[in-house]
């Protein structure tokens, strides 16, 4: 029986359960390279490494969540909706790395406004996600929200900083 549902996985019959099975790698994959990002933040070079990595990690997991918006139904949608509810946050953050998240910037008050707004409309869509959530699926909406906070943290006190020195 396991070995049917297997290669009906691997041989495509079931195109949704790969959907949705892609929707969770992704999203695994891009916070182990996040963590990975993170463990290597000393170094230049292997943090650029890892950074571009992380970035085209979560571009593939934000397409794929945003397509299975789009084709699943259900418990399986809404964990699609709170995969891009959490990226979009981040997907802010990344724009302000690349743009030089690192010095201050003249206009940067743009990119916290920006961030909060995205950092709130996801707060609203995750806690969505976790009243429609019944599975064992259901532990993702708050651990997404747990990294959505640290990272809120981290840029209120950029923004604060800021403030201060400019």
């Amino acid at each position: 029986m396991e070995m049917e549902r297997a290669k009906q996985l691997l041989i495509g019959t079931d195109r949704k359960e790969q959907l949705f099975l892609s929707n969770i790698w992704t999203i695994a994959a891009f916070g182990l390279f996040l963590l990975f990002t993170f463990t290597v933040a000393g170094t230049d070079t292997a943090l650029r490494v890892m950074v571009i990595l992380t970035e085209v990690i979560g571009v593939l997991a934000i397409a794929a969540a945003i397509f299975g918006i789009v084709q699943l139904s259900g418990e399986q949608q809404w964990l699609s909706i709170a995969n891009v509810s959490f990226l979009s946050v981040w997907v802010i953050f990344a724009i302000g790395y690349e743009i030089g998240l690192s010095e201050p910037m003249s206009n940067y008050w743009i990119l916290f406004i920006t961030y909060y707004i995205f950092f709130i409309a996801s707060l609203v869509f995750i806690r969505l996600a976790y009243t429609r959530i019944t599975s064992v699926y259901k532990i993702v909406p708050p651990v997404f929200m747990f990294l959505n906070a640290l990272l809120t943290v981290y840029m209120v006190f950029l923004n604060m900083w800021w403030a201060l020195t400019s």
